[in-house]
């Protein structure tokens, strides 16, 4: 493993034939001056600890691991202070910011993660049987066990993504494709890589870490997050760019009272896994004004197994999203209950590669969670291939074991109910919306019905890009039981604009569906739906 003594020690790539960047891996039109001050005021006075007065060199390539933590020492000594990062680009790898502290980057400043994967991963055997996981986690900035801890400054927090994920197969794809096409279900065990199909398009472009197409490469060793923000309270972020994410960009996890504003997230839109922001069993959480744009989820609740609680106040307004995947999603991972949860006045796009994003509102319970009481309002949408997702399945993810009783544990699923989208526009969608829960058997041959429960649609408005279209229904729907989750794993369905099953309550009023002109499916279809209230449906010509 890579050291830092009393001489100074430089940074070794762990793969060094990586780092490469192509047209299109960043969105180029960031409105910086919309989210970021680059004149806030440098803190000053005795209770400030410059990294430079510690020894950091901004040097190229020179790394300061032990410089910024000796700063940071510093401040957890004296009680709390400032760890101050000016003047430069300094690399490092791991660190930890202690409670009653602010992280102050400058504008004129950037940390930058170590590309040598022994100075991010974490070692520690207790924390992999916490997270059920064999393989080493680890992070470039880390809050642990904290309060009042703030992250600040105008200036930039950089991973050196490319440098932990392989080449991708295919370029960055500038143009739109001339046709949307599904693969069909029963290509499931090859479903991403059919030639021709949005999946094949959008995957061939992503960077992995893994041998995801069993070529006998190995499995590259990279951290888990680039901010890690965990079992804390009373935490801000504001006025700071998060860059070129190796992983997920930022992960609040199992903590409270946080809030993240004025926030620009800057990633490599193909280097895979880089969700923009992750709350991760957290409550209380506020995120406002924030531009995101990355290859994974761009805002995702997740309550997994390791949290142990419920997750709920979670408030997200005024910010703009560019995802390749999902832009605003709960799930996957969900073995405790979301609750509480309100989306507002927010742009959800991905204006200049294609295909679009893989979905606009994702809420997906897949391992025991009961997800209520979500209001998504305002929201604004372009080229989005799929705008709504919602789904209930039992995949299970935490191995809950079998019972005949399906409401005693989490192996039967959990629940979606209380869901309000209204007030949403979405031109240049390319697949219809899907409101899916399931229907399975004991094995004694007892019936379990899981359905999404009231849930209202008001105000609806979509329009597709009209290019051409290639449509495969199969004899039969079969249910979705325990595979991983994405509006573009289900094959076609018979209907333009929503297409529903298992689900009761329900209330459309004001839809308003424009298909492509080559369209040949109705607005609708239902399939075990009850208590279903419509008004208001039109589909234009």
């Amino acid at each position: 493993m890579a050291t830092e003594n009393s001489t100074p020690t430089y940074d070794q790539p762990s793969y060094p034939d990586l780092g490469n960047i192509y047209p299109g891996d960043y969105y180029p039109d960031i409105p910086w001056q919309d989210y970021i001050r680059p004149d806030q005021p440098l803190p000053q006075g005795k209770a400030v600890f410059d990294i430079r007065d510690f020894g950091a060199v901004a040097e190229p390539g020179r790394l300061n691991t032990a410089a910024f933590q000796k700063a940071a020492d510093a401040a957890a000594a004296n009680g709390g202070g400032v760890i101050l990062v000016a003047g430069g680009i300094y690399r490092m790898g791991t660190v930890w910011i202690p409670s009653h502290t602010t992280l102050f980057v400058a504008a004129d400043a950037c940390l930058e993660a170590s590309r040598n994967a022994d100075l991010l991963l974490d070692q520690n055997p207790h924390h992999h049987q916490k997270y059920g996981t064999e393989s080493a986690e680890g992070a470039f900035i880390r809050v642990r066990d904290a309060e009042d801890v703030v992250i600040t400054g105008g200036g930039r927090i950089s991973g050196s993504g490319e440098w932990y994920v392989y080449e991708p197969r295919e370029l960055p794809a500038l143009e739109p494709f001339a046709l949307t096409r599904l693969p069909r279900r029963d290509q499931a065990a090859c479903i991403n890589t059919v030639p021709g199909t949005v999946r094949y398009y959008y995957r061939q472009r992503i960077r992995y870490a893994e041998d995801k197409y069993q070529e006998g490469r190995p499995n590259l060793r990279r951290p888990s997050y680039m901010v890690w923000v965990e079992n804390s309270r009373q935490v801000q972020l504001e006025n700071i760019i998060l860059h070129d994410a190796m992983c997920w960009t930022l992960n609040i996890d199992c903590c409270e009272q946080v809030v993240i504003r004025d926030l620009v997230i800057d990633d490599n839109r193909h280097v895979a896994n880089t969700d923009g922001i992750d709350l991760t069993g957290s409550s209380h959480v506020a995120i406002e004004h924030c531009f995101i744009s990355c290859a994974d989820d761009g805002i995702c609740l997740k309550n997994p197994v390791h949290t142990g609680r419920t997750m709920r106040d979670i408030e997200i307004h005024r910010c703009t999203v560019l995802s390749v995947m999902n832009a605003f999603k709960i799930g996957t991972g969900t073995r405790h209950d979301i609750c509480q949860v309100r989306v507002s006045d927010c742009d959800l796009c991905l204006p200049d590669i294609y295909p679009g994003s893989v979905s606009g509102i994702s809420i997906e319970s897949c391992d025991g969670s009961y997800i209520k009481d979500v209001v998504l309002d305002h929201i604004r949408m372009d080229k989005i291939m799929c705008p709504v997702y919602l789904l209930l399945n039992q995949r299970n993810e935490a191995l809950d074991p079998y019972t005949e009783e399906p409401d005693q544990n989490a192996y039967w699923g959990g629940g979606i109910a209380d869901i309000t989208i209204k007030n949403l526009s979405a031109p240049n969608a390319e697949l219809p919306c899907i409101v899916t829960g399931f229907i399975n058997s004991t094995k004694t041959g007892r019936t379990v019905r899981k359905a999404i429960r009231g849930l209202k649609l008001e105000h609806i408005d979509i329009s597709y890009r009209d290019n051409q279209e290639e449509i495969s229904l199969p004899e039969q729907f079969t249910e979705f039981l325990t595979e991983y989750p994405e509006s573009n794993a289900h094959g076609d369905v018979d209907a333009c604009g929503f297409w529903f099953r298992h689900v009761d309550c329900l209330k459309l009023d004001k839809i308003c569906v424009k298909p492509r002109r080559v369209n040949t499916r109705p607005l609708l279809a239902f399939y075990d739906v009850n208590q279903a209230l419509v008004s208001d449906i039109t589909m234009l010509n």
